[in-house]
């Protein structure tokens, strides 16, 4: 079984950040079907929610976390992390970052 961890996108109130993430992660290489989660905390902008909800991933599952409560960024951090625990391993990105179009095959 080839090692393909999932991709965690970390969003909480910025949105011009966030689309530019998602469009960095949509012009990235993947060798095979690749999982993205988007987790947004609760309490910021809500295009935020809007933008993680419509957008598109045709790489494989999409799934977007809708925190309940603020967590505050290190909590945040820390739940996502956890989906380590489900999903085996995981890439987790802060919404404020842009990936290389090779960062994924670069690790795997």
């Amino acid at each position: 079984m080839p090692y393909k961890p999932t991709i965690v996108v970390v969003a909480y109130n910025r949105p011009i950040a966030l689309q530019r993430l998602l469009e960095s992660l949509t012009a990235a290489v993947y060798p095979n079907a690749v999982n993205l989660v988007v987790s947004v905390d609760y309490g910021g902008d809500s295009s935020v929610t809007e933008i993680a909800i419509s957008f598109i991933w045709t790489y494989g599952n999409k799934r977007v976390i809708l925190r309940d409560q603020n967590l505050g960024l290190h909590k945040h951090i820390l739940a996502c992390g956890q989906l380590s625990d489900e999903y085996g391993s995981i890439v987790l990105l802060e919404d404020d970052l842009y990936v290389s179009s090779a960062f994924y095959e670069y690790g795997v």
